[in-house]
């Protein structure tokens, strides 16, 4: 970092990390440390954002750019893209605005089929090895059951409470449903198209995951700064409770067993046992999606504002931030690749942005690419 930038950073970086409820250091002094947290809680999101990027612009000048746009695709009909994941090779990315789901081809760029009149659809799960893509449609209280080699709906199973999120567990063989506007988690058995058991979270779930290793759904609640521990008989048998406030994204690392949560102004890295907190790292307000990349160790959070963040975990630190032009939230990575699929909006248009990382190595097409063993499930973003 320059001399010219060093000391700026420092006091900046101090009221920053005081925003996060971070302690500062004894060097600035107590009296320092009232004053600029003062000044930061009477700044708003709006400068707290233009010291995000100050911060960051100094701390990424001695790293090399990470992430870069490779293209920028025109979608069908006005912006409002809710989901996108990857499916047999294809992007799948819900569009509530037109009621339709867009399926995009990386190979070719251009949207290759669309399933239509569906209603609000949402959240979207990927059962790879059945060739299944279920689909939360919040309009009609359903789920619909897509085939993804002729990308038909095969049929809709309907569920109490409007559907937001959806996880495929392979494992379990079992379709988790969450409802925002009811608060609750729901199971469905896919075999038999049937909703078996609606559970209460009484509180707002925003994301989840599953984890392997310990056999339990983890899910973000956002209204009560926690995170939820359910076990295979659907029960809540633990709470990692946060110093942070409106948790969100999830992601879980199960070799180092982190687990890391998206919070208001920072992503938390975590102990997946035992919920403690092991860090933080500052992020730009409005960060509510985590991609995880354990092969390049490298963590991708969105931002609504269109920003995507790449943190590198080796330094637990933010890496690069790259602003794409387009305002949207969800992000899907290709692992074969080495692609990020972003839709949003810019100007009025529909678009979807392609990102790649910069340096990465391209898998054969051919290679198998095999979930690790004790891999986390986690909720398509």
């Amino acid at each position: 970092m320059g001399q010219c930038c060093a000391p700026t950073t420092l006091v900046l970086s101090a009221a920053f990390t005081q925003s996060l409820n971070y302690p500062l250091t004894n060097d600035l002094g107590q009296q320092n440390s009232s004053r600029w947290h003062l000044n930061t809680l009477m700044a708003g999101p709006v400068i707290m954002r233009k010291l995000f990027v100050f911060i960051l612009s100094c701390s990424i000048l001695a790293s090399a750019t990470r992430l870069k746009q490779v293209a920028m695709v025109d979608l069908p009909g006005n912006p409002g893209f809710n989901e996108v994941a990857l499916a047999n090779g294809q992007v799948v990315i819900t569009h509530p605005e037109t009621n339709t789901v867009e399926i995009f081809s990386p190979v070719k760029r251009r949207v290759v089929a669309r399933i239509s009149q569906v209603d609000n659809p949402r959240g979207i799960a990927v059962d790879d090895a059945a060739e299944r893509v279920y689909i939360a449609l919040a309009g009609s209280n359903r789920i619909a059951v897509v085939n993804s080699k002729n990308w038909q709906v095969e049929q809709l199973v309907p569920v109490r409470n409007a559907p937001e999120k959806l996880l495929w567990v392979p494992e379990t063989k079992t379709l988790f449903v969450t409802s925002t506007r009811a608060r609750t988690l729901s199971i469905v058995d896919t075999h038999i198209g049937t909703e078996t058991a609606v559970i209460d979270l009484g509180a707002l779930p925003k994301d989840i995951l599953y984890d392997v290793s310990r056999q339990q759904l983890l899910v973000s609640l956002q209204d009560i700064n926690e995170i939820a521990a359910l076990d295979g008989s659907n029960r809540i048998v633990d709470r990692f409770r946060l110093s942070a406030s409106e948790p969100t994204g999830l992601a879980l690392d199960p070799g180092r067993r982190r687990l890391y949560v998206a919070v208001r102004y920072a992503v938390l890295v975590l102990n997946a046992d035992n919920g403690s907190e092991i860090s933080r790292i500052p992020a730009p307000g409005g960060t509510d999606t985590l991609i995880l990349d354990t092969s390049d160790n490298l963590l991708y959070a969105a931002a609504g504002d269109g920003s995507i963040l790449a943190i590198d975990l080796a330094k637990g630190a933010a890496d690069h931030e790259l602003p794409t032009d387009v305002k949207g939230y969800s992000i899907a990575y290709d692992p074969t690749r080495k692609q990020l699929f972003f839709p949003g909006g810019r100007e009025g248009r529909a678009k979807l942005v392609i990102l790649r990382p910069v340096g990465m190595t391209e898998t054969p097409q051919n290679a198998a690419t095999p979930r690790p063993q004790g891999a986390p499930q986690t909720a398509q973003k």
